[in-house]
């Protein structure tokens, strides 16, 4: 078999390969990002409660637990998202 054309068909199976894995790549961050807005919105809707209580401890057990939502929420999808990366090889 001749080397250079043995080059391109290992520079060709290379550059699917690179596609493909930028590819999944793109898409994991795309999800990472969608979970976090999500997390975060959670946070606040359970934050605006405390604007339509008229309890003042209830309003600030909504106002911290809200907190707890989306900053757990948000940590937990990072974690994920960097586990997922591990497992995947990407860094």
């Amino acid at each position: 078999m001749d080397r250079k054309a043995e080059y391109e068909r290992i520079g060709r199976e290379r550059a699917v390969a690179e596609r493909e894995s930028s590819r999944v790549t793109r898409m994991e961050l795309l999800k990472a990002s969608l979970q976090i807005v999500v997390s975060c919105v959670a946070g606040l809707v359970v934050m605006f409660f405390a604007w339509w209580v008229n309890d003042v401890a209830l309003g600030k057990a909504f106002l911290w637990g809200g907190m707890a939502v989306g900053y757990s929420g948000m940590a937990y999808t990072i974690l994920r998202a960097y586990k997922r990366g591990l497992e995947r090889g990407d860094w």
